[in-house]
Parts: structure tokens; C-alpha cells; sequence
């Protein structure tokens, strides 16, 4: 390793090499890159759970659960469900719906979701 790369590894951020990996865990599938899907349209998408969190939606308890893939987030939101087995923060997921955008943040109701191993 040359002092140029040594100097790279040093300059890159936590952030940069966690989006990274992120990508490489999901290079395998064939998935919408988050940071290139669009609203209104049928999406299959993958990532690692950053997040989740109990929101009340239209009076009912609803579980948020935002996605990172590398290239952005999405929210996959279950409503009336307070926790999924399995659904736990740096697990990763493919969801597949329709999303929207909602306050500038894309957001899928209710989607299929399968729990990628490993």
C-alpha cells in the first residue's frame, strides 16, 4: 500500500465507506437504486434497516422503517403494526411496492418484504 492510498483511506469518511459496504452486501440483486427510483412507479428495492420507529398514522399505530441501500433511504411504513419478526436495525431487506413522496421523502405503504440472509 503506497502513501497515496494511505492517505485515501484516511480522507474518507465513516459514512462513505458504510454506504460502501452497503452496496457490496447487495450487488448481487437486481435492485432499484434508492437514489434513482422514482414515485408512482412498481419498485424492487433493497437495503439495510437504519431505523424503525412506532408513528401514529391516521389515528393507528404504524411502523416506520427507513432503508439505506448506499445511494439514499426510503421509508417502508406497516400500518397498523406496531414490530415484524425479524425486522431489526442492520438487517437487510428487499422491498418491492409503489412509493411516493411525502414532505420530499420517498415512501412505500405496506410493501412485500423478504429479509436477506447474512
Amino acid at each position: 500500500m503506497g502513501i497515496k492510498d494511505r492517505f485515501r483511506k484516511l480522507a474518507t469518511s465513516v459514512d462513505d465507506i458504510n454506504d460502501d459496504r452497503v452496496r457490496q452486501r447487495l450487488v448481487t440483486l437486481d435492485l432499484t437504486p434508492i437514489g434513482g427510483a422514482d414515485a408512482r412507479v412498481p419498485l424492487r428495492i433493497g437495503g439495510e434497516i437504519k431505523r424503525l420507529r412506532t408513528v401514529p398514522r391516521s389515528g393507528v399505530p404504524s411502523l416506520d422503517v427507513l432503508i439505506t441501500d448506499g445511494t439514499g433511504e426510503i421509508h417502508a411504513v406497516f400500518t397498523g403494526r406496531r414490530a415484524l419478526g425479524g425486522i431489526e436495525p442492520g438487517r437487510a431487506v428487499v422491498i418491492e411496492g409503489v412509493a411516493r413522496r411525502e414532505r420530499g421523502e420517498l415512501v412505500i405503504l405496506n410493501p412485500s418484504y423478504t429479509l436477506i440472509a447474512g
